[in-house]
């Protein structure tokens, strides 16, 4: 299986980044499904522990958590080997790795035995079991908020899509033949343990609390009656104009900010990307320090944030979810 990544774009209301009552996050996330996969292989096995993964396994923790989740779920008993190959990219760079790795092993699993349990509802449980790697930690996972957004990027086809609180998948679209993904990252990011990044998030909740509460009815009237609409209609201007003011406009980056300092440097450099029309959309994703610029010129943009001092990764939009190897779809 190839099982694609995912920009988390915005949330709709960051004031709810906080958990709800039953365990739920409702802050609601606009993703973009980038074909930037990670490949899985789940194989029933004779002998050895209930999951194992194979050597070579990349983040085996996140694997074996998985596969340990849906084998339940599922009520299997059969035993499982899982070996998980993933981009080459860093972990916490606002990407997805974490939740993409346990979405797709997941979502594996469960296509092996027929896809007994309903793309949605996937979506659902997995944003509500999800943790994150502990450095120097082989057994044990920390558990952190999760929108729903990488699961619903291999599970749902569409490439850009809503996911409203409590993780329902809401909206979806694909985006434009011609259009590209540019990503771009520091050449040497802050990298954060899962505990430490948690514990500094929660000491800035109160500006994402803010935020959400000043500009959170102005995003979903923009998103239901502006963007969505002429997204649909395959103009992806009103969209990325939603998306460019909730991160330049609307403290979205200066928020981030605790997380990777130089995204108040590097982010007004960035703005004419998005101004002189090299892209439909620039965005950041999640907290960053990865920002995201879908275009038709994408070599105008990889220049414009190498200028930056930022390295580029290109990739095309994912419309159509996860892959078999066989050449299937989700």
């Amino acid at each position: 299986m190839a099982y694609p990544s995912r920009v988390n774009a915005m949330a709709l209301d960051s004031s709810k980044i906080v958990p709800n009552g039953d365990g739920t996050y409702l802050a609601g996330e606009l993703l973009v499904a980038c074909d930037l996969p990670r490949h899985v292989e789940v194989s029933i096995v004779d002998d050895g522990p209930a999951v194992q993964t194979t050597p070579d396994c990349a983040h085996p923790v996140l694997a074996r958590h998985a596969a340990l989740l849906i084998r339940t779920v599922l009520g299997v008993h059969e035993r499982l080997r899982v070996r998980v190959t993933a981009p080459d990219l860093p972990a916490h760079i606002g990407l997805g790795s974490s939740s993409g790795q346990i979405a797709a092993v997941a979502a594996a699993v469960n296509e092996i035995y027929g896809r007994p349990v309903p793309a949605h509802r996937l979506v659902r449980f997995l944003a509500r079991n999800h943790g994150e790697e502990i450095d120097e930690d082989l057994h044990h996972l920390l558990p952190v908020q999760c929108l729903g957004g990488s699961a619903a990027a291999g599970l749902i086809p569409g490439a850009v899509q809503v996911i409203a609180g409590a993780q329902v998948p809401l909206l979806q679209a694909p985006l434009p033949d011609g259009m590209h993904i540019v990503l771009a990252m520091p050449h040497e990011p802050v990298i954060w343990d899962a505990r430490a990044s948690l514990a500094a998030e929660a000491r800035h909740f109160d500006a994402f609390i803010t935020t959400g509460r000043t500009h959170a009815p102005e995003i979903a009237y923009r998103l239901l009656h502006d963007a969505w609409p002429a997204l649909i209609d395959g103009d992806l201007r009103p969209l990325g104009h939603l998306l460019f003011d909730y991160r330049f406009r609307m403290g979205s980056i200066a928020n981030c900010a605790f997380s990777h300092p130089d995204l108040l440097i590097t982010a007004p450099k960035l703005e004419h990307i998005f101004s002189d029309q090299l892209a439909d959309v620039l965005t950041l994703s999640s907290v960053g320090p990865t920002f995201c610029a879908v275009t038709r010129t994408p070599g105008l943009c990889e220049q414009a944030f190498s200028d930056a001092g930022l390295k580029t990764l290109r990739c095309r939009p994912a419309n159509s979810g996860y892959s078999l190897h066989n050449g299937s779809e989700s």
